[in-house]
């Protein structure tokens, strides 16, 4: 398999460099140059299979010729070792078929663990064959820089570097994050949002300081994370219709990466008829969806804090699909958006996209509503960022027959604060870090390229 960027792909990669890269040198995202089409038999065939052998089935045409057959099954039976359920992502039914796929069995509790343990091995893989060492780097709002903490910690061959907005982060994540000292991991907090720090982190792969050592992206721009989510979806459409039945799923949009990865995995042979995003009132893809329009907001807090964001990489990838490969036109698209803050996509490829995407924008209000609703009537607890993907669905679903499901992406637990207040008793998360002494922890402007570049040349 073969890789390009969606900016130019006149120069084309293998999968090593895909896994021990962030962005490609052009400022775009590696894609793969083709997609691997499995018949349906095939799919079917895959029912019985445990969690990491599907894994393996549908992950191998991405890898190639890379790693031998015996040490890629190794990688992905230690990436499922930490979760805690057997099935890692187990199916709930919350209603006449309606179900939330839990994705969040991890260590962390968040589906994040999927993407960071995955790759977390596939880079100790492959810095081990080239004896080398790197710097693991990514922005956070919690859960994506605590997965990262939580997988890397164990791979001496890497730095771990997160960078996450001071005012940004929930109260119980920040915490977490700030007690997770330990010698290779660092932490910048930045005086922005969110999505500040996504800009910084790509400005900072653009103009790298630390020659010597490559520089990992530890966020879903790394095609490692998409690859992991892809399975999520053959996953589900296998436990719920052997593969051959139609399907829909609602994402709540914390990422992109689902999004897309579920768009994805439709072209590769999956029979799934819908895909909904549901998003909080910072709704950029619902604009997108509903009007084509996309714009960078100022996100506002609510109580889905992972979702309060507008800039989202895997978008470009998206593009990329929608636009049938065109890189130039995918890269005046992402230079007009990141000088504009603004994009509008040809009309013929935004109604391609909205034939299997719709999207819905959920309020506080209606998210409190869904929480106490779903419990009241099942005895079942979600969080809200669940609850936005759960209601959505319900609302938004084309088809009564075909199974709709929910991504999962965060534990009840992390929310047992205002669950509590909702008068839904659950025990909070423990703390996954083992090591609880303060992390040092320094402090940045969002325009100070110069001054992070300086502190990453001396690590």
């Amino acid at each position: 398999m073969r890789y390009v960027s969606t900016r130019n792909a006149a120069v084309q990669v293998d999968f090593e460099k895909v896994v021990l890269s962030g962005i490609a040198e052009d400022g775009g995202l590696f894609v793969p140059l083709e997609l691997p089409q499995f018949e349906p038999q095939d799919i079917a065939n895959w029912s019985t299979l445990a969690y990491d052998e599907l894994a393996y089935r549908v992950m191998r045409p991405f890898v190639g010729e890379a790693i031998p057959e015996a040490d890629f099954k190794r990688v992905l039976k230690d990436a499922g070792s930490p979760f805690s359920h057997r099935s890692l992502a187990p199916l709930h039914q919350v209603d006449r078929n309606e179900w939330v796929l839990e994705l969040f069995h991890g260590p962390t509790h968040s589906s994040k663990d999927f993407a960071a343990q995955l790759q977390a091995q596939l880079v100790q893989y492959f810095l081990r064959k080239r004896q080398r060492r790197a710097v693991v780097i990514g922005a956070t709002n919690g859960d994506t820089g605590l997965a990262a903490i939580e997988a890397f910690k164990h791979c001496d061959e890497t730095d771990v570097v997160v960078i996450y907005p001071e005012a940004g982060v929930p109260q119980e994540q920040l915490q977490q994050l700030q007690a997770a000292a330990h010698p290779r991991v660092h932490q910048f907090a930045v005086n922005g949002s969110f999505d500040e720090c996504q800009t910084l982190v790509t400005r900072l792969f653009r103009q790298w300081p630390c020659t010597g050592r490559e520089a990992i992206s530890f966020n879903s721009s790394n095609w490692v994370s998409v690859m992991a989510q892809l399975v999520f979806y053959f996953h589900a459409v296998l436990q719920l219709g052997g593969g051959q039945r139609p399907i829909g799923f609602s994402v709540p949009a914390a990422s992109f990466a689902e999004v897309y990865a579920g768009y994805i995995a439709q072209k590769m042979g999956l029979p799934i008829t819908q895909m909904i995003v549901a998003t909080n009132q910072n709704d950029a893809l619902h604009q997108l969806f509903l009007k084509n329009h996309y714009s960078r907001l100022r996100a506002n807090k609510t109580l889905s804090p992972a979702m309060d964001l507008s800039i989202f990489s895997n978008l470009e990838r998206f593009l990329w699909e929608l636009y049938g490969h065109d890189d130039q036109a995918v890269s005046a698209l992402m230079a007009t958006f990141e000088t504009t803050g603004e994009m509008t996509i040809a009309n013929e490829f935004w109604l391609q996209a909205r034939m299997i995407i719709d999207s819905y924008a959920v309020t506080d209000e209606q998210t409190l509503e869904e929480i106490t609703s779903l419990y009241r009537d099942t005895g079942y607890v979600i969080d809200p960022h669940t609850a936005t993907g759960v209601l959505a669905a319900r609302l938004y679903r084309r088809s009564l027959v075909a199974p709709m499901v929910t991504l999962g992406e965060i534990s009840p637990a992390k929310s047992a604060v205002l669950l509590g207040e909702l008068g839904i008793n659950i025990a909070a998360q423990p703390r996954p870090m083992s090591d609880h002494r303060p992390a040092q922890i320094q402090r940045i402007q969002p325009d100070d390229l110069g001054a992070l570049q300086q502190l990453l040349a001396a690590l």
